[in-house]
């Protein structure tokens, strides 16, 4: 093919990890626009956790990790890793691209896209106009089949020369990252499915390195939540939460402490934001819940029983208000997690009794 101006393809993805499947499109896909450059475009890691949350155990590769991945992949010279989505939080096709025509304002940006993706392609068109921008290239199985649905397409048919249809490389159908992720749990082979600089990467995972996650304190494991009604005795007073005992550790007096120990726990932390505690409070809290969650526990057998029986899956405190200290924001993925990590730490000491 003659070139008639620069040409750069772009491939986005989760790349976790990167197959032997996404280096044969890219390499097809550049050899076939006689492409200067071919990007792999690595998501977000709060992406991709979000996306794994489900999984059992979530196999996720960090944002380091995938990057020298497909470093170790790019064995053609024309192929790069754009890292512009890793410290994002949510998939950014149209800002990337746009990003990219801004470095490169000569070039045709041409975006991978397999024939399965044809509604987000016409979605991506009738919202943002994506193809009056960009191009695109689309694998298919069946070139007859997908050519016909372009043309029939209202949208997508005046920008069919804005279209490059390409036949999937042979082999790559049966090739996933998943398949590779569920054969690593199994304790299966997947070099077969890697390119030789992954596989060096990779071989040396086992499940041990991916335990799985308990992701939010709600449902089946409501009693990990601060709010689970149960009774306890904490500094000579009965509490029915968790949350009661906290919020009445920042009270200056024993009858103000008895005032939150009667309420129920929503109530407690109501009243709790109204509290002024002393001056060293901040310093003391993760004492102060470690203490409340020991006796918790202690004085509720068949509670400490349900988290010994979580085994060695990580407890997240994960949450939807952006609370980053006790928990960990399931958007951003940010947080430190320090419940999960008070309440690891009963079970693990239980455990080794």
């Amino acid at each position: 093919m003659m070139k008639e101006g620069k040409r750069i393809v772009v491939m986005g993805g989760s790349f976790n990890p990167p197959t032997l499947a996404h280096y044969k499109l890219m390499k097809k896909a550049v050899d076939a626009l006689n492409a200067d450059i071919g990007f792999f475009v690595p998501v977000s890691d709060a992406y991709l956790r979000r996306k794994m949350r489900h999984s059992h155990p979530p196999v996720v590769l960090s944002p380091e990790l995938r990057i020298k991945m497909l470093q170790s992949m790019c064995t053609d010279s024309r192929m790069r890793v754009c890292e512009k989505e890793i410290g994002t939080i949510e998939p950014r096709t149209m800002p990337t691209l746009l990003a990219l025509q801004e470095e490169y304002p000569d070039a045709d940006l041409y975006f991978v896209m397999g024939a399965d993706k044809l509604k987000l392609l016409t979605h991506l068109t009738e919202k943002q106009d994506f193809l009056k921008s960009f191009r695109v290239v689309l694998y298919s199985r069946e070139d007859g089949s997908i050519n016909e649905a372009l043309r029939g397409d209202s949208l997508l048919a005046p920008y069919l020369e804005h279209i490059v249809t390409l036949p999937q490389p042979e082999g790559t159908e049966t090739i996933s990252s998943s398949v590779i992720r569920e054969r690593m749990l199994s304790g299966e082979n997947c070099q077969d499915m890697l390119c030789s600089g992954v596989w060096e990467l990779f071989k040396d995972f086992t499940p041990k390195d991916f335990p799985d996650v308990i992701n939010q304190f709600k449902g089946e494991y409501d009693f990990l939540n601060n709010r689970f009604g149960c009774r306890f005795v904490w500094q000579g007073l009965q509490y029915g939460s968790v949350e009661a005992a906290f919020q009445s550790s920042k009270c200056a007096s024993d009858s103000e402490r008895k005032v939150i120990a009667s309420c129920s726990a929503d109530k407690a932390a109501l009243k709790g934001k109204e509290l002024v505690p002393y001056s060293s409070w901040e310093d003391d809290c993760l004492d102060i819940m470690e203490s409340i969650q020991r006796v918790k526990f202690e004085q509720n057998p068949a509670l400490m029983k349900k988290l010994i029986d979580t085994g060695n899956r990580l407890l997240i405190n994960g949450n939807n208000k952006q609370e980053t200290y006790w928990g960990v924001d399931l958007y951003s993925w940010q947080g430190e997690n320090h419940l999960g990590k008070i309440i690891m730490g009963i079970r693990d000491k239980e455990i080794k009794r």
